[in-house]
């Protein structure tokens, strides 16, 4: 096998290469470009200007490598350094480092070609490989023998030399037009090259073309990473971190584009508001761990039941917003509104315990009950609130006449803070009587408000105001004192009526230290204990049985009693009731209408007494407003009743003038009514 001819290494300053540059020829730097920090390393290693003029010529028998020479020039496969100022300039830095002029130069280019992540290609003018740097060796499917074969194809794996074939060459490395190309090492590793296709006239007419790739895996997964934590930062900022749902910013931007849309296309969609019944009670009892686990079961529950074409989003809180786009008629949207309603009324587990969780729904049309997404927002808010107040556990299309509706609960509000403020609100009393001697043994304090304008105000339209508003508070506590304090002047003046009871509300009862409210009253007042009786309502004691145990135990030593108001219609655990340190259970009047009719009433009205007599507990009917209601309540062991039979609710005059009628008798043990 012939042996190529031994390449000749000449030195000294005075040796030109064959090929180097003459004056008067067109011929440019070698220049890859700045694509990478070692590229700006080697430029300012070589450092100043390119200048073209006569070079001397330092031969390189290994490979070329490197992302930049912008300061050597290139002779098929030698290196040149030019014989300039710059050249001068890379002379004696390398000099200053201790090399040689020429061996140590080769040996340095060399080492500096191997390393960098880059491969170097040269073709002549005939297309034929002249030169490629060791970097090929590295690629999967290509053979170790590539340096000694002419055919470029050979360099890359199969398919990849035809797309670098189809690059437009330039003369300049800044301004190719490169392609980024995936190629397999041999570790099975992929990696990323940047690669462009340069034209050198070296000899001739014809130019040489020199295809560089730099790797820029490493640019790549910055740049992924980079966008992959863009894309986590924006679902951040659109998306509730806990449901994961689309947040108020991008609730906004969707429906905005529905809207958009229905305008363009005259079509509608539905807004629905669906709002958590009672989740304070939730969080509050169960604590706010249960009640996020309880928001999550209600966004599932949103997101299963509506179509591809619908949208979900949690505003904040125990509220969502449902968008149903194309709805074609109102029973397609009770449809959906009943299927998530009965969804959400399933029973679930949280920490332990079987919960019942319902929600209240408002329902508005585009472009029916609004044009903007405000308008919109605030109807359904209306509807939803009206689904509220008529019960819950359902929902509620938005009317017009809601809007007034709700103008004029807004002015109840303001006018209910003031008369609590200016203490514009009355109590009555309404007898309890033991039907056996006629005597009154409690009267029950019911506050009345009497409106300068609009004449009395119903309880069942203030009272729920004063829950919703927060006033509660501030007139449960104005009932509790007033009450009080007029039993104990009546005691003072010679009048026992055996007991004041005060109803409590459900808030009211489940505010934080509230017996104290209830000592700050009998002290203030100097109304012994035993004078006070509170009444709670089923649902109220049931709602979290263990809290209201404590809060009764709490009454208790007090000294006060204690009843349980309209028993019969909750849903009364036996074995708690056996716990509430209870002293008297109240019939409600329901089941007193129809007692002598109707046999399933009276079948209740008689358990409730059976049940009172085996817990040693009083037991008082409510609602008495016949003869016969009494006779049939006493013989069956009911001896207390309230009711219309036997007095209304009277005001404090009234009340003073039925004791001192002939309708009453006075004694040493208090007050008798002349039936």
């Amino acid at each position: 096998m012939t042996k190529p001819p031994k390449k000749t290494h000449k030195t000294g300053a005075d040796t030109h290469h064959k090929n180097a540059h003459r004056p008067g020829e067109s011929r440019g730097p070698f220049t890859l470009g700045k694509v990478s920090p070692i590229v700006k390393g080697v430029q300012a290693i070589a450092g100043g200007a390119r200048e073209e003029q006569d070079t001397k010529v330092t031969s390189v028998d290994a490979p070329l490598r490197g992302p930049d020479a912008s300061h050597l020039t290139l002779d098929a496969d030698r290196l040149s350094i030019p014989e300039s100022a710059s050249g001068r300039i890379l002379h004696d830095e390398l000099v200053g480092h201790g090399l040689k002029r020429n061996d140590d130069l080769s040996t340095l280019l060399t080492g500096l070609l191997t390393d960098l992540p880059i491969f170097v290609c040269v073709l002549n003018q005939r297309h034929t490989l002249e030169y490629a740097n060791s970097r090929f060796a590295y690629f999967e499917g290509v053979n170790a023998a590539y340096k000694h074969q002419k055919n470029f194809d050979a360099l890359f794996p199969v398919g990849l030399s035809e797309r670098i074939d189809d690059l437009v060459v330039s003369d300049d490395y800044e301004q190719a037009q490169g392609v980024d190309i995936c190629i397999k090492h041999k570790d099975k590793v992929m990696h990323t090259y940047h690669v462009v296709k340069l034209r050198r006239f070296l000899t001739g007419e014809q130019p040489w073309h020199i295809v560089v790739g730099v790797d820029v895996t490493a640019h790549y997964q910055a740049k992924h990473a980079l966008l992959d934590h863009q894309s986590r930062l924006d679902y951040m900022i659109y998306h509730d971190p806990l449901t994961g749902l689309a947040n108020r910013a991008l609730f906004y931007d969707q429906i905005s584009k529905v809207l958009t849309r229905a305008q363009h296309e005259d079509d509608n969609f539905a807004l629905l508001l669906v709002d958590i019944d009672r989740f304070k009670n939730i969080n509050d009892s169960l604590g706010h761990d249960a009640g996020d686990v309880l928001l999550k079961m209600v966004a599932n529950i949103l997101s299963e039941e509506l179509r591809d074409t619908d949208s979900v989003a949690r505003l904040g809180g125990d509220e969502f917003v449902v968008v149903l786009e194309r709805v074609h008629s109102v029973a397609n949207v009770e449809q959906i509104a009943t299927r998530i309603l009965q969804k959400l009324a399933l029973p679930v587990s949280l920490r332990g315990h079987e919960i019942t969780s319902t929600a209240s729904i408002g329902i508005c049309f585009y472009p029916r009950d609004g044009d903007s997404i405000d308008a919109l927002l605030k109807h359904a808010d209306i509807a939803m609130y009206r689904a509220k107040c008529a019960g819950k556990n359902r929902y509620e299309f938005f009317l017009n006449d809601m809007q007034s509706s709700l103008v004029d609960s807004l002015l109840l509000e303001n006018e209910l803070r003031r008369a609590i403020i200016q203490q514009e609100m009355h109590l009555h009393y309404q007898p309890q009587i033991d039907i056996r001697t006629g005597r009154i043994i409690g009267l029950e304090a019911l506050v009345r408000w009497q409106h300068k304008e609009r004449g009395m105000i119903s309880p069942m339209d203030f009272i729920p105001l004063a829950e919703d508003t927060g006033l509660i508070g501030a007139l449960g506590e104005w009932v509790l004192n007033h009450a009080c304090e007029r039993f104990q002047a009546w005691l003072m003046a010679g009048l026992n009526f055996g007991k004041i009871a005060v109803n409590l509300s459900a808030k009211q009862f489940r505010m934080e230290r509230f017996e104290q409210t209830v000592v700050k009253a009998l002290t203030h007042t100097h109304l012994a204990p035993q004078y006070l009786e509170l009444e709670i309502t089923e649902s109220s004691a049931m709602e979290n049985a263990e809290e209201a145990i404590n809060m009764l135990n709490c009454l208790n030593q007090l000294g006060l009693s204690l009843a349980i108001d309209d028993f019969g219609t909750g849903y009364s655990s036996l074995a708690y009731l056996r716990r509430f340190p209870i002293n008297k259970l109240k019939i409600d009047r329901s089941f007193v209408n129809d007692i002598n009719e109707d046999g399933e009433d009276a079948a209740i009205a008689k358990s409730i007494i059976d049940l009172a007599h085996n817990l040693k507990l009083e037991v008082l009917a409510e609602g008495v407003e016949q003869l016969d209601q009494a006779h049939w309540l006493l013989a069956r062991g009911c001896m207390q009743v309230q009711g219309f039979y036997y007095s209304k609710p009277l005001s404090e005059e009234q009340l003073l003038d039925l004791v001192n009628s002939e309708k009453a008798v006075r004694d040493s043990l208090g007050i008798r009514l002349v039936l």
